[in-house]
């Protein structure tokens, strides 16, 4: 497992909750669980990269 990041690693913590064993795919074999401590004016996924497509979804489609 890799774990790239460019923050300060003190303030995150990485758990391996479970590993599956064989024949699961190489991508599905760890379950992880990941926590860190954010400053309280962050908002994860909150950049232009993350934001939908589409602003307006009809509610025809939203609802189904």
């Amino acid at each position: 497992m890799l774990l790239c990041t460019e923050d300060n690693l003190e303030l995150l913590k990485v758990k391996i909750e479970r590993v599956n064993p064989v024949p699961t795919p190489l991508q599905l074999r760890l379950l992880c669980n990941m926590t860190a401590e954010w400053h309280k004016d962050f908002r994860p996924f909150s950049s232009w990269e993350y934001q939908p497509l589409v602003a307006d979804i009809p509610v025809a489609y939203a609802s189904s």
